[in-house]
């Protein structure tokens, strides 16, 4: 049982092809290199499994992309051709082999994670020079070079960064120790800051469903200043690796009572299995599923 993807170089199946199977994987992936930015169309058949492709307009599985669902409604569907808009676009693809139905239960996580995180972010950094700017943005992120064998569900935030600088002046005094006068801070232009975090998702031995922050990542805007920024803001943000793992259990503990075989994430909205296909954005939302024993 396998999910097959061919992409074309040009619209109406037409031109080089390149041809993809699952296997027995649960994903089957690739990056073009030498052929990015050259397809046109797309077709995905199901050999007995449900199944997802998706053409990403970026080489690490980000940007738009276009999808196709097989194995719901249609045991193949295609797309003749991307349109002007997605033409020549594509630098990477995935499949996904899923499932029957009846063992698969889906949870979009961006309404479920975004307020969670917002709320225990703020309440971490009440009085603290540091803020959100926006919400949190929920996404999928698939084998990136830091860990080529995983897949997450990211949590990417933007920060505002108050930045202070202590005023002192120093007086010669001729008659002895010179006199250092402090005249308290001012406020430097605010610096731009991010976090993100990376939540892994797995099935203990016991079929329990888990999830952590594996890696944080923390960036600062270049300035006189960002190296302290740094230096004053990564190690509370790394840390606070524990408290959103924390939450993640206990939101999990909803679904303690049963028991999975596997967990694995769908990038962006939830598909409608009953659609051949649709277009959208990687950050629109990523998708946990869990499979029933």
């Amino acid at each position: 049982m396998s999910v097959t993807a061919t992409l074309w170089e040009h619209k109406n199946f037409g031109g080089q092809s390149f041809t993809s199977n699952s296997g027995g994987f649960r994903y089957y992936w690739n990056t073009w290199g030498g052929h990015n930015d050259m397809f046109s169309s797309m077709r995905a058949w199901s050999s007995g499994h449900r199944g997802n492709a998706y053409a990403f307009e970026h080489i690490d599985f980000s940007g738009r992309f276009a999808a196709l669902n097989v194995g719901g409604a249609f045991s193949s569907s295609w797309w003749s051709y991307f349109g002007s808009a997605f033409n020549d676009k594509v630098s990477s693809s995935l499949i996904v082999a899923r499932e029957p139905l009846s063992r698969e239960t889906e949870v979009a996580l961006r309404a479920v994670v975004a307020p969670q995180f917002a709320s225990l972010f703020d309440a971490k950094v009440a009085g603290k020079p540091v803020s959100r700017n926006g919400d949190p943005r929920i996404y999928g992120t698939f084998f990136p070079s830091y860990d080529n064998q995983r897949v997450f569900a990211t949590i990417n935030q933007n920060l505002t960064v108050q930045v202070r600088i202590p005023l002192k002046i120093t007086i010669p005094n001729p008659f002895g120790d010179d006199i250092e006068i402090d005249l308290g801070t001012f406020r430097w232009s605010d610096y731009d800051a991010n976090v993100r975090y990376d939540i892994a998702f797995f099935i203990g031995g016991d079929g329990v469903l888990h999830g952590f922050a594996a890696w944080s990542h923390v960036w600062v805007e270049a300035g006189p200043f960002s190296q302290s920024v740094h230096d004053d803001l990564a190690p509370e943000l790394h840390a606070a690796k524990a408290d959103i793992t924390s939450a993640i259990e206990s939101a999990l503990a909803l679904f303690s009572r049963r028991r999975f075989a596997d967990a694995y994430l769908l990038p962006g909205p939830r598909p409608d299995m009953n659609q051949f296909g649709f277009f959208a954005n990687y950050d629109d939302d990523v998708v946990l599923v869990v499979v029933a024993r």
